[in-house]
């Protein structure tokens, strides 16, 4: 009996329904309207601003790339067969012949002046202007100054001596071979009251050589000085050695320095002295 009741019950109430203000739904809201798509394939600017028609037909707004027409612009037509012709050669106009005219022209109408408006000179055969060399003081075959106050080179000649003794030369050294006679270069030096050294320098005595010829040339109070010998071999070993002892230069250097004093590789005397050198170089 009471189950009857309670299913009266339920019925009555889903008949009257719920008047809960939870279980009443609002109203609907209506949804949201936009503006409808525009016609128009291009998006409209804000309200205010100046705008431009769209280009009729519905042509790109950007403007075109390269040629509007390619018809105007043909490709070039490259033909294998024909090759392409070569500049044409430059003309080389001879030189006016001496004593000739002297009227040439280096453009059409022009009166013989060329560009600078000035006559063209006639062009003569020159001959080569000779190499000029250094000529010493007379009587002294090689002269060469090395230093301040220091001079070498070749024997001079009675002409020679003067000439020392003109520009004020004290000393003269005399590099002689051995057994050498040197009193006659003695005596013509004495007269013109220049001082006289004699050193004998020989393959074999090389290295006393050297002692007296760095002794002789470095005593300032016997300056100036001329160093000399009969034909450079001696007088080139000698300084070539001077130049690697005192002044410490290298091989090249002094190559260089002593080969205009003389300085040679050329026969046997040489060679022998070039032998010498090198013992000398190497105990040092």
């Amino acid at each position: 009996m009471i189950r009857y009741l309670l299913v009266a019950v339920s019925g009555a109430l889903l008949v009257a329904g719920c008047q809960n203000k939870c279980c009443q739904s609002e109203s609907p809201r209506p949804p949201r309207t936009y503006p409808p798509p525009p016609n128009s394939p291009y998006l409209l600017p804000p309200a205010g601003l100046p705008t431009t028609p769209a280009p009729p037909g519905g042509a790109s707004v950007a403007p075109p790339v390269g040629p509007a027409d390619p018809r105007n612009y043909p490709p070039p037509v490259l033909d294998p067969i024909t090759p392409a012709k070569p500049p044409p050669a430059e003309v080389l106009f001879p030189d006016p012949i001496p004593g000739g005219s002297t009227r040439s022209s280096s453009s059409p109408g022009d009166p013989g002046h060329g560009v600078l408006g000035s006559p063209a000179k006639p062009q003569t055969a020159e001959p080569p202007v000779a190499a000029k060399t250094p000529v010493g003081p007379a009587g002294l075959p090689g002269f060469v100054r090395v230093t301040a106050g220091v001079a070498g080179g070749r024997k001079p000649t009675l002409e020679g001596f003067d000439s020392l003794k003109q520009s004020g030369y004290r000393t003269v050294i005399y590099l002689h071979p051995a057994g050498a006679d040197v009193s006659a270069a003695r005596d013509v030096a004495t007269k013109r009251g220049l001082a006289f050294i004699p050193i004998e320098t020989t393959p074999e005595k090389l290295a006393s050589a050297l002692e007296a010829f760095n002794a002789a040339v470095a005593d300032k109070t016997a300056r100036p000085v001329y160093v000399f010998d009969d034909d450079g071999v001696r007088a080139g070993a000698v300084w070539y050695l001077h130049f690697r002892t005192v002044e410490a230069m290298n091989g090249d250097a002094a190559r260089v320095r002593a080969r205009p004093l003389g300085l040679t590789d050329q026969g046997d005397e040489a060679r022998a002295f070039a032998l010498a050198t090198q013992r000398i170089l190497e105990t040092r």
